[in-house]
């Protein structure tokens, strides 16, 4: 036997209904918090560490470029022939 029952309630009322503690204002403080701090920093401990982060990206970059810059000197290249040996 089964039995499905529907419930059209908001999530703050289910809240409310399961007894969880309302944190929105601490949501909020929170989220204040690390706005502030985010301003204060000024992003110049991150600038380091993306600069770091990318040096890897870089270099792989650099090394497609190489391998497609010899790819296409390669095709462009005339090919020797043979001279004089099939011209009997």
């Amino acid at each position: 036997m089964k039995i499905t029952v529907d419930v059209d309630i908001t999530p703050e009322e289910l809240r409310r209904f399961i007894g969880l503690p309302n944190v929105d204002k601490l949501q909020e403080q929170i989220l204040q918090n690390a706005q502030a701090y985010l301003k204060e920093s000024g992003g110049s401990q991150y600038s380091d560490l993306i600069a770091t982060a990318m040096q890897p990206m870089a270099a792989y970059q650099q090394w497609l470029q190489k391998m497609m810059g010899s790819a296409t000197e390669d095709s462009t290249k005339s090919k020797p022939t043979q001279s004089g040996k099939d011209h009997e």
